[in-house]
């Protein structure tokens, strides 16, 4: 429609420039720029329709509105060729009748007309085939399935992280989810046990609900089940089909705890083709007045899992530096997704149609009742 609105602006500029150097004809141009008028005018009530509805409408053949130049064309050629269209009988004395304006003279005379051409437009906007548009976004047939592995043990509440390490990794994860919108995505709490609190899902809306609600002692803190809690993920995944599957296991601490070697875990999730990123949560030691005396995090076991998987370990010592961490796995981890969406378009013309039989009737009635001209 946008198209046909410029073509029609710029036929209403090219009709004022050729009026200026054909004043002998000033009818004709000025029905002429009247017709290219009208063109312009619904065209752009088209396009401020079609924006007002916000892709919800559109016309279907919005070309048809070029028939609206018939009745100017009519009016063109009776202004052009006056006396083919009429005769004129020539009554003596015409020139002392004083004519009679009344409002019923002005009904008489305009009121079907306007009708007719009100009419004309409905049925040349029905014509255009006004539609409703129901655009229905599809799901991705293959994507990635992600698993959030959350340490919640005691010692995510130090706060070398601001506010401390758990809040830090709880809204970075939220922010990392609200990225992956095409994805289905897990979570896994744990700590001297690990709990599937979330299960592969793309309601995310859902998922960060359960992320936010999460919070330290949702299991036993005194311990850190790493083996455990990577059984957990890779039985969650091993079944899944989609084209990648990755695992993020977010830790601060070493694994001493579970019936699950972590190394074994990691073999497992190997066999069923899982990546794992792994990733360390704590500051160096001596870095600052909430670190530790002691490397908290055993980096060995963090890279050998990362490694027997084809992931990768990082280590943040910061909320700056864990924010970036899962920005690059974001960015390593891209689905590859076309949109598709599915239109149904239902037809809206019916009410231009019946528009337009009721104008045309009510000029009719008004025509051979009401407002009868006699010749």
């Amino acid at each position: 429609m946008i198209y046909f609105f410029l073509i029609s602006v710029l036929l209403l500029l090219i009709s004022l420039g050729c009026s200026l150097f054909m004043r002998r004809h000033y009818k004709t141009m000025a029905v002429l720029v009247a017709a290219c008028s009208t063109l312009a005018v619904v065209s752009l009530a088209g396009v401020l329709f079609e924006k007002w509805a916000g892709g919800r409408a559109e016309f279907v053949h919005p070309w048809a509105f070029v028939l609206l130049i018939i009745p100017f064309a009519v009016l063109m050629a009776q202004t052009l060729f006056r006396g083919a269209f009429s005769r004129r009988i020539a009554y003596p004395m015409t020139h002392l009748m004083v004519e009679q304006s009344s409002l019923r003279v002005l009904f008489t005379r305009w009121l079907p007309l306007s009708l007719y051409t009100l009419a004309f437009i409905f049925m040349v906007a029905a014509l255009a085939r006004p539609v409703k548009v129901d655009r229905t976004v599809l799901p991705p047939t293959e994507g990635i399935d992600i698993i959030l592995l959350m340490d919640v043990s005691a010692s995510m509440q130090k706060q070398d992280f601001y506010p401390n390490r758990f809040i830090a990794a709880q809204q970075t994860a939220s922010r990392f989810i609200s990225k992956r919108f095409n994805d289905r995505i897990g979570l896994v709490a744990f700590a001297k046990e690990a709990m599937l609190q979330a299960p592969l899902t793309l309601d995310h809306e859902a998922l960060q609900e359960y992320l936010s609600t999460l919070y330290l002692g949702v299991v036993d803190p005194n311990y850190t089940a790493i083996g455990d809690a990577l059984g957990v993920a890779a039985n969650h995944l091993k079944d899944s089909k989609a084209k990648s599957k990755v695992i993020i296991l977010l830790t601060d601490g070493d694994s001493n705890a579970g019936a699950i070697a972590p190394q074994m875990a990691a073999q497992a999730a190997a066999a069923y083709g899982i990546r794992v990123y792994t990733v360390g949560t704590a500051s160096a030691p001596g870095d600052g007045l909430y670190s530790s005396a002691e490397d908290e995090i055993n980096e060995g076991l963090m890279m050998e899992i990362a490694n027997a998987t084809g992931g990768k370990f990082y280590r943040a010592k910061n909320e700056a530096e864990l924010t970036q961490i899962y920005d690059t796995i974001n960015e390593l981890e891209k689905t590859e997704f076309a949109p598709s969406s599915i239109i149904n378009r239902s037809d809206a013309y019916q009410p231009l149609l019946l528009l337009a039989l009721t104008a045309v009737l009510a000029a009719f009635i008004l025509e051979k009742l009401f407002f009868i001209k006699v010749p």
